[in-house]
């Protein structure tokens, strides 16, 4: 005669059922984790060639500048996380409308044609234009005035560019979108200048990029350009807390520190 011994197996229904509840209200837990996090990371778009302002470090491989400096500041102070990507200048704002950033950390100019599409925060520095031609060109350049001549090389999407074009400055203008193809041009005298932001100029310059050439001290910029951060246009909370940040960054001093490690002049 067999006699049935009570299993344990018999219990398993009820203890799965318990852990099944307990492993659901684990990970419903984790998910709300997760959303809560991933609300509070952005992601910046910066150029990857435009030192001081952007560049990306080839030491660390990390985005480095005077803006995403101060982006990762403002981040701190919010209690955001801020994540970088390598944009080119000409696509960033096309990649914050369409969401693949969530804001504009660059020297970009707030000009009212800009602000139809996106939104800016407070200017946080300005400064001009320079320019650099090849060390056997000695024509003497003190303003825009002086290219009647010549062909100008300018950096894609700049806000000079158009100036330069509208006011027939130039004999002739053409546009780069890599600042070292229009170094090679002015060394090759394909063009007899090149224009971009003077802060990357004496960078450049400075690490020994333009060899054979050199930034034509004398030469004084149509107009200080302001810079500030982009966001996609009707993010207001983001763009208050940017604000914020930076007004607290000014009361303290941090701003300008921030600046002056760049060797930037804050107007």
């Amino acid at each position: 005669m067999t006699t049935n011994k009570p299993s344990a197996a018999r219990n398993l229904p009820v203890c799965s059922a318990k852990f099944t509840r307990r492993a659901l209200i684990a990970v419903t837990l984790a998910i709300a984790s997760v959303g809560t996090a991933s609300a509070a990371q952005l992601v910046a778009g910066s150029p990857p060639s435009s030192a001081p302002t952007t560049y990306l470090d080839t030491k660390t491989g990390k985005i480095a500048g005077y803006m995403p400096d101060i982006a990762a500041e403002i981040a701190k102070r919010e209690g955001l996380t801020l994540e970088f990507q390598a944009v080119p200048f000409p696509a960033l704002i096309q990649s914050v409308i369409t969401g693949k950033i969530d804001m504009i950390v660059a020297g970009m100019t707030p000009t009212p044609k800009r602000a139809e599409v996106i939104d800016f925060s407070q200017v946080v520095t300005a400064f001009g234009e320079g320019i650099f031609v090849s060390d056997d060109n000695k024509k003497e350049y003190q303003s825009a005035k002086d290219f009647s001549n010549d062909v100008v090389g300018i950096m894609a999407g700049t806000d000079y560019s158009e100036a330069v074009m509208k006011n027939h400055y130039a004999k002739e203008v053409k546009i780069y979108d890599n600042p070292a193809d229009m170094a090679r041009d002015v060394s090759l005298h394909r063009i007899a200048l090149g224009m971009t932001d003077y802060p990357i100029l004496k960078a450049q310059e400075a690490a020994g990029a333009l060899k054979g050439m050199h930034v034509v001290s004398g030469y004084t910029p149509m107009k200080a350009f302001g810079v500030a951060f982009g966001v996609k246009k009707g993010n207001t909370e983001l763009l208050n807390k940017i604000n914020a940040a930076l007004d607290a960054m000014r009361a303290d001093g941090t701003l300008d520190a921030i600046l002056g490690r760049y060797g930037m002049v804050k107007k």
